[in-house]
């Protein structure tokens, strides 16, 4: 097929649209001459009817199939050679081979229509918290039945001994949202159940084929097609019951297959291509959507739309979203926040390679600012820790140099001042995060920069990220099991590796219980000062002022003004502990809030044992000492 540029466009629904009397199949391929359809009774049979299909003047071929077809399954044969799933459809069979008809109403959980999100009041109170299905559920310690399912996912009153599991660990973490790692249908993993666990059928999941289809290695029935989307339902409604918003994890920047996808069988435009007709490949992974397409930005919009009002998900995540064009980026959120104005969006400003996209049309870092959606920060993260793999260091392993990144992801990496530059309009553009699936897990990176330590050394290194992480403003992210120190053996790159490594090991949470305890402590903190959720760039750049470390004694720390009273953070990288004095205090408050300071009462509400219940006068002859390698918030009323 040669690629034309002249193509009429529809606006009509495409796919399989299911009634108890009728279902409509319609498929957009404007330059193919024939296409039938095929209906099979069964997901493996070979007998079946074969349908033709009626071309229309904008590309779309479509057929009417009187009854009620739920259950059955389908393909389109292309000119009389080519059998291919439909890229539109909302249901496959197992392993992806046909598609499904479905009637969507007949997925609901009990109350499912009438149970509802918990609110948030503000996007800047998001705070995340990244998990993929199998991970979570499927060791043996997280103590259900089907683990590496959505079923096991959705299990309230789980636990390993005494120590709460799955969704009761986050609500006793304390998160409000849960990021689910891609949950629609991706080819790199084999669904039959007796396989849901064997070490060499583990994917994260960035291989998509069917986008608009719940994947089945997390059903327990992945043969009936409604299964997957009814336990998917139920996962999501479990978490809302609890307290949780539900982000979906994306991937519309590639395909798992190129020339033989089944988009590419129907329209060849759907992926963007060089001068010479190679296809360009930003995501490293083959080929790239070409997002700016009409009928390809409609599937994407149109798909987010289904997601939002089918499964009533609160946010997405947006794998490599560089390669996502900003005009569609910007119609995106506009449509979401039309069905939910709260809806969370973000994700990745970078691509995984070269791309034919000009660079003034990919959503990278500052292409965002005031247009809704945030971004990963990963100067900020960095800047915290060093390298993704490498022996590369950050402030929190004590390299000074990475204060100034520090400081700047701090005040939510807007334009602070001239020498606090960031890429934000407001705070919550910014997601700040240490490490996310990608790359090395956090506890991988400290046993690499700071090898040899004890077991109590690396949990205090813990906390220090984590108080840092907390302490700026911007959204919070943190990587599932990061808050009891999991390990993936050293593997930074774990995506297809067995799951005996990506599986969380929940008697961590009873060895480290301390350090989650901490996490805790640390989110509780942030959700009662709405110092940290300040979102409004004049509002930060009033309250905000820096303090100069003391000399021999380098600390990062800075106040935070807010009705009449002011809080000190200071983050000690030393691993001695530092002394601020109350002279330098005044002398700071002063200059902050000019005028003069006579006397002033402090108190210490956290260090590196947590939230100070009852916080009562601190007292030392002279200043407020911070211990090495932690974080402290004093509050100070002059």
């Amino acid at each position: 097929m040669v690629l034309k540029t002249d193509i009429k466009t529809t606006n009509k629904t495409l796919g399989a649209i299911c009634t108890p009397q009728q279902t409509v199949f319609r498929v957009y391929a404007p330059l193919r001459e024939k296409i039938n359809l095929r209906l099979y009774e069964g997901a493996s049979h070979v007998r079946r009817a074969e349908h033709p299909m009626t071309k229309e003047s904008d590309g779309v071929f479509s057929t009417r199939i009187e009854g009620d077809l739920d259950g059955k399954f389908y393909t389109y044969i292309i000119e009389d050679n080519l059998e291919i799933t439909d890229p539109y459809s909302t249901a496959v069979s197992c392993n992806s081979m046909r598609s499904a008809v479905i009637d969507l109403s007949k997925t609901n959980p009990d109350g499912w229509e009438e149970h509802e999100a918990p609110e948030l009041n503000n996007i800047s109170e998001s705070i995340i918290y990244e998990v993929h299905v199998k991970d979570f559920t499927a060791h043996p310690s997280f103590g259900v039945e089907e683990p590496g399912t959505f079923k096991a996912f959705s299990k309230r009153g789980t636990k390993y001994k005494d120590f709460s599991t799955g969704i009761d660990h986050l609500t006793e973490l304390g998160v409000t949202h849960v990021h689910l790692m891609p949950v629609s249908d991706f080819i790199t993993v084999r669904e039959e159940p007796e396989l849901r666990l064997s070490d060499d059928n583990y994917n994260w999941g960035y291989d998509p084929e069917h986008y608009n289809a719940v994947e089945g290695t997390y059903s327990t029935d992945p043969y009936d097609p409604h299964v997957r989307v009814r336990e998917l339902k139920e996962l999501i409604m479990s978490l809302h019951k609890a307290g949780l918003r539900v982000v979906l994890d994306v991937v519309y920047n590639h395909t798992f297959r190129s020339k033989d996808s089944n988009f590419n069988q129907l329209y060849p435009n759907f992926y963007r291509t060089w001068p010479d007709g190679t296809l360009s490949d930003g995501s490293g992974c083959g080929n790239e959507l070409n997002t700016e397409d009409p009928m390809v930005r409609k599937f994407i919009i149109e798909s987010l739309e289904y997601w939002t009002r089918e499964f009533k998900v609160d946010g997405f995540r947006f794998d490599l979203m560089a390669l996502m064009d900003l005009d569609t980026m910007e119609l995106i959120t506009k449509r979401l926040k039309a069905i939910r104005p709260d809806i969370l969006i973000y994700g990745e400003p970078w691509t995984g390679g070269a791309t034919v996209l000009p660079s003034n049309k990919t959503t990278s870092r500052g292409s965002q600012g005031e247009k809704g959606f945030s971004i990963f920060n990963d100067s900020f993260r960095d800047a915290l820790k060093g390298d993704n793999d490498g022996y590369g260091t950050g402030f929190a392993q004590g390299n000074l140099d990475k204060r100034r990144g520090i400081t700047t992801g701090a005040t939510g990496s807007i334009f602070f001042d001239e020498g606090h530059i960031g890429f934000a309009s407001r705070a919550s553009e910014s997601v700040n995060y240490a490490n996310s699936h990608d790359n090395l897990i956090l506890q991988d990176k400290l046993l690499k920069t700071l090898p040899g330590m004890s077991d109590e050394e690396y949990i205090r290194y813990n906390k220090f990220v984590h108080s840092i992480l907390f302490f700026s403003m911007g959204i919070p992210f943190i990587h599932a099991g990061n808050e009891f120190m999991r390990t993936k053996r050293g593997l930074s790159n774990s995506y297809n590796a067995p799951i005996s490594i990506n599986a969380i090991d929940w008697s961590l949470k009873e060895k480290n219980y301390e350090l989650f305890s901490f996490i805790k402590d640390l989110i509780e903190f942030r959700k009662s000062r709405p110092e940290f959720k300040m979102d409004d760039a004049d509002e930060i750049r009033k309250a905000v002022d820096f303090i100069e470390s003391q000399e021999n004694c380098y600390t990062l720390g800075y106040t935070i003004k807010t009705n009449g009273t002011y809080l000190l953070i200071i983050h000690n990288a030393n691993r001695h502990s530092c002394l601020l004095p109350h002279l330098a205090i005044r002398k700071h408050l002063q200059m902050a809030g000019k005028r003069t300071i006579l006397d002033m009462e402090i108190r210490c509400l956290f260090n590196e044992t947590g939230i100070i219940r009852g916080a009562q006068g601190y007292w030392h002859p002279h200043g407020v000492e911070v211990h090495g390698i932690s974080s402290c918030v004093f509050e100070i009323k002059p």
